[in-house]
C-alpha cells in the first residue's frame, strides 16, 4: 500500500529540481508533501518528498479552491417549474 500525504508547509521554501507533476527539471520548486510505503517482507519502508513547481503549485491550488467552493447558484432538478 502507498499513502500520499500533501500539505503546504508554513513559509514556502523554494529550492531548484525537478517537478513530479510535470516532469520538467531545473525549475524554483516546493515540497507540498510525502508518498510513502510501510515496507513488509522482503521489503523496506520508503518515504519519498514530492516537489512541485511554482506552475503547477498554482494548479493545484485552483483544484483544491474550485472542489471546495459553493457553487454559483443552488443546483434546480430537470423539469422544475420557474
Amino acid at each position: 500500500m502507498i499513502a500520499v500525504r500533501l500539505r503546504l508547509p508554513g513559509p514556502p521554501e523554494y529550492h531548484l529540481g525537478p517537478c513530479f507533476i510535470c516532469r520538467r527539471s531545473g525549475l524554483s520548486t516546493i515540497r507540498i508533501g510525502t508518498m510513502s510505503s510501510p515496507g513488509g517482507p522482503g521489503h523496506r519502508a520508503a518515504e519519498t518528498p514530492l516537489f512541485v513547481c511554482r506552475g503547477c503549485l498554482g494548479d493545484l491550488m485552483l483544484m483544491h479552491h474550485t472542489a471546495h467552493a459553493s457553487p454559483a447558484r443552488p443546483y434546480v432538478p430537470a423539469g422544475h417549474p420557474h
